[in-house]
């Protein structure tokens, strides 16, 4: 009866903090649908040049073999004095040199090179226009050869066959934005009650510490999940547009899994805290190596070994693997069950750690 009452206090408590309740509803609504939305990974209408110095049939054929939903072709210049300076000024992304003789000898079947040369400061774009431009030259180059080749290569893809970055932005940042809320929610919860100068009455009332502590934590990580279902079904599948292949319970269950595990976190945070300010500050510093070590920005592979070894320790690593498997792959709880049970080891640690020093510091 005491954890329904303290559990019903939390949640009034939290719906009259207007600053934290705005804050929430705009990361789960207009925050998800920004990032899905303005941030694209894909390559579209990037300017480029050709410096063509066969002046060709052929020459032209390859140009006009670029796209224009993913490139803009911007003209030919005439020498690497120009190339370097539409690169210098930000005229281009890249700019496609095609050597002289280049017809004579692709007819002669000679070994012929297209330099692809691209503008390194927008690193996003140039590896992308790098990656697609190689890409359209190499199927050009090869495609006299293609009949008498003993195979024909085809790439299908699975589970987003547009290959569109919609997809993995909008889940990316749910994932994201769930992480921040339950390092801040629960930390803001007991912080709040320090500053108002109602601890020390708590702390001398009926409750222990441990089931204060425990409300505060499944209040603010029922909440979350609340919210999570909410961006599911509104957020992503209704305004973004996006699917959701997999099985909703399975989902919110992987979710609550994370939540037990990133409260005691949080519940370290609030131990270490004497105000609202440091609450936010170590949030930030808590966050930032669980976004960097998870694989959400960067692949785990890519990275340095030791930071490959700490990725381990990362809950939000097999929150991301779980999670993305669900809603993109369709794929069911069971089948990810490894993920599930990892959250749930490392959230016992995390979460009697949390408890112990709130206890301790009580």
């Amino acid at each position: 009866m005491k954890l329904l009452v303290l559990l019903l206090k939390e949640f009034l408590q939290f719906f009259r903090n207007k600053g934290l309740l705005i804050f929430a509803l705009y990361a789960f609504t207009l925050d998800i649908y920004l990032a899905s939305t303005g941030i694209d990974l894909t390559l579209k209408r990037a300017p480029f040049f050709a410096e063509d110095r066969d002046l060709s049939k052929t020459s032209r054929e390859l140009i006009s073999k670029f796209p224009p939903y993913y490139f803009k072709f911007k003209g030919y210049i005439l020498n690497d004095r120009e190339t370097q300076k539409v690169l210098l000024n930000d005229e281009a992304v890249g700019v496609v040199v095609i050597p002289p003789k280049f017809e004579k000898r692709l007819l002669r079947g000679e070994k012929v090179k297209v330099g692809v040369i691209v503008n390194g400061a927008e690193v996003s774009s140039s590896y992308l226009f790098s990656a697609y431009a190689t890409r359209i030259i190499t199927d050009f180059l090869t495609g006299g050869l293609a009949g008498k080749l003993p195979f024909a290569p085809q790439v299908r893809i699975f589970f987003n066959q547009d290959a569109s970055s919609r997809i993995f932005m909008a889940y990316s940042e749910l994932l994201t934005v769930i992480t921040l809320l339950l390092l801040l929610l629960p930390a803001s919860a007991l912080v709040l009650e320090k500053e108002r100068g109602n601890i020390e009455m708590l702390l001398i009332s009926p409750v222990n510490t441990t089931l204060f502590t425990v409300a505060k934590s499944v209040s603010m990580g029922a909440l979350v999940l609340i919210l999570t279902a909410l961006a599911l079904k509104i957020t992503i599948e209704k305004v973004v547009g996006v699917p959701f292949k997999g099985e909703f319970l399975d989902f919110l269950t992987l979710t609550a899994a994370y939540a037990f595990t990133t409260t005691g976190l949080s519940l370290f945070i609030a131990s270490v805290s004497e105000n609202m300010l440091q609450v936010s500050q170590l949030t930030i510093l808590i966050l930032i190596p669980i976004l960097y070590l998870s694989g959400n920005w960067t692949p785990i592979e890519a990275m340095p070994k030791a930071f490959q070894l700490l990725s381990n320790l990362s809950p939000l690593k097999y929150y991301i693997e779980g999670a993305l498997s669900i809603a993109i792959k369709g794929m069911s709880l069971s089948q990810v069950k490894g993920d599930f049970f990892k959250l749930l080891i490392l959230g016992g640690i995390l979460f009697g750690s949390g408890t112990y020093l709130i206890r301790r510091r009580g």
